[in-house]
């Protein structure tokens, strides 16, 4: 049995926009209880675009799906350097050249960002002045860097002291482990030298 999709394939373009507008012309708007009015030239317009335009617009499309899946699983994954990596392109920073500065103000400005969005949950923007302007304000707070630093040196010593207390305890084990090691040597050679005689 012929159906109308079969007839409609073979018109021409104009043919097929009248078509199309006749068709949406029977669908009556649940709404408004009003048939639905489109203009046989949008369809034509539609009909007329180049299929590589419309490609375009697709791979366009495929492309920002790719991009926000990707965003999102670093997002999800590591959300602190994820921010940190937006800041510093908001800034204009390549993130190997940081100076201390620049990476006290990109931490306190993630501190401040992961607390804005505790406050505002579901409400959170990311591209936000407030977070811009957050870091602008902690590059160049003599007492905010001041801060950071001194908790950034603290930890440091910590972590030495650490290391140095655990160099030590190895240390000491491998004495104790050598001199021990030493008599049960010196004991051995003095068994041999009595059986000697």
């Amino acid at each position: 049995m012929r159906k109308m999709y079969d007839d409609f394939i073979q018109q021409k373009p104009k043919e097929m926009a009248k078509t199309m507008s006749d068709m949406t012309n029977k669908y009556i708007n649940p709404e408004t209880h009003q048939p639905t009015q489109v203009p046989a030239s949008h369809y034509e317009k539609e009909l007329g675009y180049e299929i590589e335009r419309s490609i375009a617009q697709e791979t366009n499309r495929q492309v920002l799906t790719i991009m926000y899946n990707q965003l999102n699983a670093l997002k999800k994954d590591n959300p602190k350097h994820f921010y940190q990596a937006l800041i510093c392109m908001d800034n204009n920073l390549n993130p190997k050249d940081l100076r201390i500065p620049e990476q006290v103000a990109m931490n306190h400005t993630y501190d401040f960002l992961e607390q804005q969005e505790k406050i505002e949950k579901k409400n959170f923007r990311f591209l936000n002045q407030d977070i811009s302007e957050e870091y602008r304000k902690a590059i160049s707070d003599p007492n905010l860097q001041a801060r950071y630093v001194e908790a950034s040196n603290f930890l440091e010593n910590e972590e030495s002291r650490e290391l140095n207390r655990i160099k030590d305890e190895d240390l000491k084990s491998l004495n104790e482990q050598e001199t021990s090691n030493n008599n049960y040597y010196s004991n051995d050679l003095d068994e041999d030298y009595e059986m000697d005689y």
